[in-house]
């Protein structure tokens, strides 16, 4: 089916030195819902091939650092659908929290989503997920987000955007004020079973201190298969400006049962 080639999230190699982390889920939240009883289960990865080697308040280090993530999501009612992420992730480089090749739990994540159809091919609706984190993850302990879809499916192209605000709580001397990003995502759909394109993410700053053209920037180019087995999704990416991944690759597997 074509709507689990949309439920893929990538996994992102990168190298630049930077305080920011890696993150187990990188996508684009696109109009694909599980049916009512449905359950899609997708294996996500993600490994940094060269990073920063230091980590930012006890995070690990972004250097080789590896994560697996585990996500089930099920539909709830029409328009409806929850779900919950169970990302770990392997150290890559010796430091002051970090062992290379020491695995352990990164965060679990709990999310809700709507998407309303509006005819003629248009989609709209949010994100909303809630996540709980491990100090070798994320300094904040707890971090929300809110993400808006918009976009439009054709017979030939899918185009979609993501604005969305992200919070984090729990870290002394942490602005309470969420940062804006915005995800753009364009696919050219060359067959029922393949499609290519291009997603871009983009960093805006803080909505106190918003500083668009200067955050980070990502751009990869993604293929997207339907097979017996599922949907997988592949692409490459580089980072620009001071984004912290400089050159990525991506991998995600996802069917539903």
């Amino acid at each position: 089916m074509n709507s689990r080639l949309r439920r893929l999230a990538i996994c992102s190699f990168g190298f630049f030195a930077s305080v920011a982390r890696a993150d187990p889920e990188i996508m684009v939240h696109e109009a694909d819902l599980a049916d009512r009883g449905e359950v899609v289960a997708t294996l996500h990865a993600n490994h940094t091939l060269r990073g920063s080697k230091i980590g930012n308040d006890g995070a690990w280090p972004v250097h080789r650092l590896t994560y697996l993530m585990a996500e089930f999501a099920t539909g709830l009612a029409p328009g409806w659908e929850a779900g919950v992420h169970l990302p770990v992730m392997r150290g890559g480089v010796d430091g002051e929290t970090s062992n290379s090749g020491a695995w352990g739990a990164s965060a679990i994540m709990f999310r809700l989503k709507h998407i309303r159809h509006a005819g003629s091919g248009w989609f709209y609706g949010f994100n909303g997920e809630y996540d709980v984190n491990a100090g070798r993850y994320l300094s904040d302990p707890r971090s929300a987000e809110f993400r808006g879809i918009v976009g439009f499916d054709g017979e030939t192209v899918r185009v979609t955007a993501n604005p969305h605000l992200i919070w984090g709580w729990g870290h002394s001397g942490r602005s309470g004020s969420p940062d804006l990003n915005l995800d753009l995502k364009a696919l050219y759909k060359v067959s029922q079973r393949f499609a290519w394109g291009a997603e871009a993410y983009t960093d805006g700053g803080r909505i106190d201190r918003l500083r668009p053209g200067e955050g980070d920037r990502t751009l990869y180019l993604v293929s997207e298969f339907q097979t017996r087995l599922g949907a997988l999704h592949f692409g490459v990416g580089q980072g620009f400006k001071n984004t912290p991944e400089r050159y990525l690759l991506k991998g995600v597997w996802s069917a539903s049962f």
